[in-house]
């Protein structure tokens, strides 16, 4: 009807192929899409589509485990990068104050100089860094693209992602 092609995928896999298409991955053969966010998902890109894997879930960094003691994520396991540093995850530690209900509010805290809201961006960052080690150690992409909101953070979230990143992989 809209004499256009349509793709349903997921978010993370319809991101990867944007900033193929038109991005910062555009022109690489090989690329990880990690969309941050109230979610965290992920995007293997090989030749210039999306990597599904044999079950459609390759790619899924948000479910790498990064402590099997820690909280319960929404897939069933423990300890997962979602379940640490997922929005929920966030927001959960500003549960008492009643500026920070959204990411945007984290978000907006941690521009204007809110410690607190720096650290658990930073830390996310880190949280981040180490899961994205584990797929680079994995696949060896040619870059990383960081997307979604939480990425608006620039260089707070970036940073600590990078020296984690660094050290692990």
């Amino acid at each position: 009807r809209v004499q256009v092609p349509v793709y349903v995928d997921t978010e993370a896999n319809l991101g990867g192929l944007a900033e193929l298409r038109a991005g910062a991955a555009r022109g690489s053969r090989s690329a990880l899409f990690v969309r941050v966010g109230y979610s965290i998902g992920g995007s293997l890109l090989i030749g210039g589509s999306p990597y599904r894997g044999h079950g459609g879930r390759a790619g899924e960094i948000g479910h790498v485990c990064l402590d099997p003691r820690g909280p319960l994520c929404a897939c069933g396991n423990r300890g997962c990068l979602e379940a640490i540093t997922g929005g929920p995850a966030l927001l959960e530690l500003f549960r008492d104050d009643p500026g920070i209900q959204r990411l945007r509010d984290l978000l907006l805290r941690a521009e204007a100089g809110d410690p607190g809201a720096i650290r658990a961006i930073a830390d996310a960052g880190r949280s981040i860094g180490k899961a994205a080690a584990t797929v680079v150690t994995l696949f060896d992409p040619e870059l990383i693209v960081i997307g979604g909101e939480l990425a608006e953070a620039g260089e707070l979230l970036l940073a600590p992602l990078r020296h984690s990143l660094e050290n692990s992989a």
